[in-house]
């Protein structure tokens, strides 16, 4: 296997790009199909059960959520980065012991999160404005995160190069959720049927990434991944706990303004308005999809430019990249937002049409962050992940100092316009860090230059 520092700058750029627009290409058109099935699925469930049953679950949903992702620790990342090294390298017996200490950091976490999950269910009740009949939404949609291995499995499938295998995965449990839901729908079932529909998407998205890994890794001849000793992992992977913890406090951070909005609103807000603003940012979650697996096919390749390429190499595609979302995402919502009232009637249900000024102003802030979706990767390539944690610290305290009053004085569109100035704020300081970075090495490579070529001569 050639090294990109092995070929010509124009072939190396070449080979890049062709393998990004595939994998890419496999992530993007299930994504888009996923996508749009998401929405369709959400209007059933919308028209199903009302702004205030849709308010209900967003709450159930956005609990679970909020304790999955401050226990567990998902050492994807990690096994990425350290496991292209390892490639590089041709250490198999390195890559088996990063693959068991990562197991175990899935299966410790899936234990603790779940158990908490369920153990606290009855004393957030009354915390999440909720009523006591609601407790057994919240414990029985809590056992789903007993199944959380999918961290490992993305990261054995990427670093396998199989997105194609776990596109199909992910659109899998999308149609399994679409079929579930359209059996709800017909029928008019209640909140319940929506609660356990929610309950096998996370276990078949927990569960199947990691199946289809361990066979993927046995088809490639990588066998007894737990039979090398955890010894020496960290002292072959230095750096190691280091991403590990920065990459999952920065998601913490970050994720925590997209988990705790919800929790927050449901103390200043009838259910109904919670269901409204759950339903904006289940349709930004829905836009994301459409554009996350570039960031996804990107990051191992940037990853490779930047251990054996130049600056100016991991530059291109970077800038390439946000120009263009920029410009799509322009073309795109502007319109969107116009006829935003009938597209929400139309899909969604009369109740929802007074929506429109909320969900057009927190696809806005979707709007900006898929311009610089970049951003997170490259921070992560060139090792700025420290920089990273306190870029969203401090985009985090601004956002939760600024969520009360504007919820206050604007209602949930003072929330939706909250993610618009955390994104200005985040996205701009990773720019600056990013484009520091590139700059300096650019600086150090055009010194070292004349050198080489002395030597050579």
């Amino acid at each position: 296997m050639l090294r990109v520092g092995q070929h010509p700058g124009w072939l190396a750029q070449k080979v890049m790009y062709k393998r990004i627009i595939r994998n890419a290409g496999w992530l993007f058109s299930t994504q888009v199909l996923g996508g749009l099935v998401g929405v369709v699925t959400l209007a059933m469930m919308a028209r199903t059960v009302g702004p205030v049953g849709l308010g209900v679950i967003a709450i159930v949903q956005a609990y679970t959520r909020i304790v999955g992702r401050l226990i567990r620790l998902e050492p994807w990342q990690s096994v990425i980065r350290y496991r292209m090294e390892a490639l590089e390298a041709g250490d198999t017996e390195r890559f088996k012991r990063l693959l068991k200490a990562s197991i175990i950091i899935d299966m410790a976490g899936a234990l603790v999160a779940g158990s908490v999950a369920v153990g606290l269910a009855s004393v957030a009740i009354p915390l999440l404005n909720l009523s006591e009949e609601h407790t057994r939404y919240v414990q029985v949609l809590s056992l789903g995160l007993f199944f959380t291995l999918q961290p490992t499995g993305i990261a054995i499938l990427r670093v396998l190069d199989r997105f194609d295998l776990l596109a199909r995965i992910d659109f899998s449990t999308v149609i399994v959720r679409f079929a579930l839901t359209a059996v709800a729908f017909w029928f008019g079932s209640g909140i319940w049927a929506f609660i356990v529909i929610l309950l096998v998407e996370r276990i078949l998205s927990g569960s199947l990434g990691f199946a289809f890994g361990l066979r993927e890794l046995r088809r490639r001849g990588y066998t007894q991944i737990l039979t090398p000793r955890l010894h020496g992992v960290l002292g072959k992977n230095p750096g190691f706990l280091r991403l590990l913890w920065n990459s999952n406090i920065n998601v913490i951070l970050r994720q925590s303004t997209q988990r705790f909005d919800i929790v927050i609103l449901s103390a200043f807000a009838d259910t109904a308005l919670v269901g409204a603003y759950f339903l904006a940012r289940r349709l930004s979650h829905a836009t994301l999809r459409l554009v996350r697996p570039l960031s996804q096919a990107v990051y191992p390749e940037l990853v490779r430019i930047w251990s054996s390429g130049t600056a100016r190499a991991f530059r291109k595609p970077v800038v390439t990249t946000t120009l263009v979302l920029g410009g799509l995402s322009v073309v795109f919502y502007v319109p969107a937002a116009f006829y935003m009232g009938d597209l929400l009637a139309l899909f969604f249900g009369e109740g929802f049409r007074d929506a429109a000024l909320l969900v057009s102003v927190q696809l806005l802030a979707v709007a900006i962050y898929l311009s610089g979706i970049m951003a997170n990767p490259s921070m992560q390539t060139i090792r700025k992940d420290r920089e990273l944690v306190w870029i969203t610290l401090i985009a985090t305290v601004l956002f939760f100092a600024l969520t009360v009053p504007l919820i206050v004085w604007l209602g949930p569109v003072g929330l939706s316009l909250n993610h618009v100035l955390f994104n200005l704020l985040w996205l701009g300081s990773c720019g600056v860090v990013i484009h520091d970075t590139v700059r300096a090495r650019k600086t150090i490579e055009t010194r070292a230059s004349p050198i080489q070529t002395e030597v050579h001569a």
